[in-house]
């Protein structure tokens, strides 16, 4: 099954082992595409992934993360850039399919990063961020909607097979969708999907019924009140006739990062590299280390291969959509498992293809049989800085906590 091909709405991927969102650090500061990242996704397409994912994209300038070099797709001066990058997948010649991720930070990003004010559903601030945001008003709400729909109809004409909106990890939709995070009194809070709802409305208007949009969730988020598996799982049956061609099942936010990714936390890396606590005083930086850490500790997940499993199997028994699962997954023996199961239609990875883009043919040509990565974390602390996604497991410590 894994390397046999999947239909979706409106496209057909060669095979079901797919290239997750990663953020690459590849873009200007305009947010254009690098030839830097040409060379990325044809190596991936060249090493028989059937799908890339691309990482976030931001659809306006409010909607920027912190990250330095994201790419965009804000504006219409972005599309040559992104034609390029499409044009570098096809000549590959593998039919790998790719799908535009597309976002908009909300509360997770800084006013120094946007240059404007944090925007969100309900002024509560994350607490990884801390940065108040404003609570967005009706005018502000059906401009990020029609945000997202520009977006994709510049993804269409830069030749992109479809989206995927990015409804999970905390960002502006998922926002909407969390009852933690959405504590607005009208329709937008009384109907926390009616924001994903209008924006595939908007969408599929713009862009017709043959354009996949692909949706990816968080089942669970790991805030009191928040989303959960059983809230994602309503969520999958509402959008069963929206005209959705795939979700992605993941988890968490980042407000605690490393309960999406599980594994190390290479703690030297974050007090060094993250633009949140590298700049402080030493005498805050040794409190984080000796009250915070712990605690951070504790509240880590522990990893484990398919992590996302459960919730993927629980959304399963409540939709018709076909299903993409990331989260952990490592060997061959699992993917095989997984999918001669049924519990998922695609498996999406993200760290294994940093250290291995041609991890796909690896496996299908027997050479491999697990993925190299140790999930030591130095790859995820490293993309809030500017420099380009790689893998690090050389440079580092056999000690993966630390």
């Amino acid at each position: 099954m894994l390397f046999s091909p999947v239909d979706l709405r409106g496209a057909r991927a060669p095979n079901r082992l797919w290239r997750a969102a990663t953020y690459e650090g590849m873009a200007d500061p305009e947010g254009s595409p690098s030839t830097e990242l040409d060379r990325l996704y044809a190596r991936l397409a060249a090493g028989g992934v059937g799908a890339i994912i691309t990482g976030f994209c931001y659809v306006s300038p409010s909607g920027r993360a912190m990250q330095p070099r994201q790419c965009a797709i804000q504006s219409d001066a972005r599309i040559a850039a992104w034609r390029r990058v499409v044009a570098a997948v096809r000549a590959a010649g593998r039919e790998t399919r790719i799908f535009l991720q597309l976002a908009h930070a909300g509360r997770q990003t800084l006013s120094s990063a946007t240059g404007r004010p944090v925007l969100a559903p309900s002024a509560l601030a994350s607490p990884y961020f801390r940065s108040r945001p404003v609570a967005m008003d009706e005018a502000q709400i059906r401009t990020a909607i029609g945000e997202f729909a520009a977006a994709a109809v510049r993804a269409q004409r830069a030749g992109f097979d479809g989206v995927e909106l990015h409804a999970a990890h905390g960002y502006l939709i998922h926002q909407f969708l969390s009852p933690h995070m959405n504590r607005r009194g009208d329709a937008w809070g009384r109907d926390r999907l009616a924001f994903l709802r209008e924006i595939l409305g908007g969408i599929r208007a713009a862009c017709g019924e043959g354009f996949p949009i692909l949706v990816k969730l968080s089942a669970g988020d790991f805030h009191p009140g928040g989303v959960d598996i059983a809230l994602a799982a309503e969520y999958a049956a509402r959008l069963d006739d929206l005209g959705v061609a795939a979700l992605e099942v993941s988890c968490g936010t980042m407000d605690l990062a490393l309960s999406i990714f599980r594994g190390g936390l290479p703690t030297e890396r974050v007090l060094t590299h993250n633009p949140l606590i590298a700049g402080r005083p030493a005498f805050e930086q040794a409190l984080w280390r000796h009250f915070a850490l712990p605690r951070l500790r504790r509240r880590l997940p522990p990893f484990r291969e398919a992590y996302n499993r459960e919730a993927a199997r629980a959304i399963r028994r409540r939709t018709r959509i076909p299903l993409i699962l990331v989260g952990g997954i490592r060997s061959r023996a699992t993917m095989d498992e997984i999918c001669d199961s049924g519990d998922v239609d695609v498996l999406a990875l993200c760290r294994p293809l940093i250290r291995e883009p041609d991890f796909a043919d690896r496996l299908r040509a027997g050479e491999a049989r697990r993925s190299s990565c140790v999930n030591c974390n130095a790859c995820a602390v490293m993309c809030d800085t500017a420099t380009p996604l790689r893998c690090y497991q050389k440079e580092i410590s056999h000690d993966h906590r630390d």
